[in-house]
């Protein structure tokens, strides 16, 4: 069976929808079953479920998640939306293609980008991906939440997750003080693996850079690149280089002159963290804004 989009269109969360339509069965959206955990419910992006799998648990929180697909990885943090389901025969389990590629069909019918397609896998077991909505980007990850057993699962789990951008914003205030008692601040700006285009979800972040110039008229900064240590250390230069520079354009695009404006890229030489696990990694990948005198 396949998956098909809902006749709505996503416009602002948490309005997104997009229906599992599965045929005869299907239940309508916000309908639950009598054994769904208590207080759970479908996530708003998939309100209508496989016929007869029921909610085991859930869970919503303000929380931080890390995304990873085959060739990258993206740290993310907003609201968490994770909902686990069970089989309605558990002895039997189900397929994880039958599972997942219904969910990846109906995210694609949403425009959504999968980095990580089960049918492009020999297990079709998982699924991660992407969509924007009204600026934030919005992650879904799919994947088996007990042991398998015969291949099939007894039970499978969906994390849907979106971006806080405010969270993720540090405001021109913010980076003004910091530069006059530090003489620098670390800024998280969001690229793709091994990419320097400035994702949607940062372009706050760049804002609040030219606002901070457009307000400090006297005020030159220095924007320098930095990466974690994954990957050679001469490509992790070029990447940084690559990032400060297109941090510079993008303010400049915003009226402030050229020779206000320098970038650098230091590549993995100056850690801030301890590279060895994910979160001292993610410290690392970072773009400082340095006051020049």
């Amino acid at each position: 069976m396949s998956a098909g989009p809902s006749s709505r269109q996503p416009r602002a969360w948490p309005h997104l929808v997009c229906a599992l339509a599965l045929g005869a069965g299907t239940l309508a959206a916000g309908a639950a079953l009598a054994q769904d955990a208590k207080g759970c419910k479908d996530p708003a992006m998939f309100p209508q479920r496989i016929p007869n799998f029921s909610i085991a648990s859930c869970r919503v929180a303000a929380d931080t998640d890390t995304f990873r697909w085959p060739g990258g990885q993206q740290q993310a943090m907003g609201q968490r939306t994770e909902v686990v389901y069970k089989v309605p025969k558990p002895a039997d389990g189900a397929a994880p293609k039958y599972i997942v590629g219904n969910y990846a069909n109906a995210f694609k019918g949403i425009g959504g980008e999968l980095l990580q397609d089960p049918a492009k896998g020999s297990l079709g077991d998982r699924l991660t991906g992407r969509v924007s909505v009204d600026g934030r980007t919005v992650w879904v990850h799919v994947t088996s939440d007990s042991s398998v057993a015969g291949g099939n699962w007894s039970s499978y789990k969906v994390v849907v997750l979106q971006e806080d951008a405010a969270a993720q914003v540090v405001t021109a205030r913010k980076m003004l003080d910091e530069l006059n008692s530090a003489g620098f601040i670390a800024l998280y700006i969001n690229f793709d693996t091994g990419k320097w285009d400035i994702r949607p979800e940062s372009r706050g972040v760049v804002h609040e850079i030219a606002a901070l110039m457009q307000q400090q008229p006297a005020l030159k900064v220095s924007i320098e690149g930095h990466t974690d240590n994954v990957g050679t250390s001469a490509a992790n230069k070029t990447l940084s280089e690559n990032r400060a520079r297109a941090v510079m354009q993008a303010v400049a695009a915003q009226g402030i002159a050229a020779e206000r404006l320098r970038s650098a890229g230091h590549g993995q030489e100056r850690p801030i963290a301890d590279n060895r696990g994910e979160e001292g990694r993610a410290k690392n990948r970072r773009v400082e804004l340095v006051k020049l005198p």
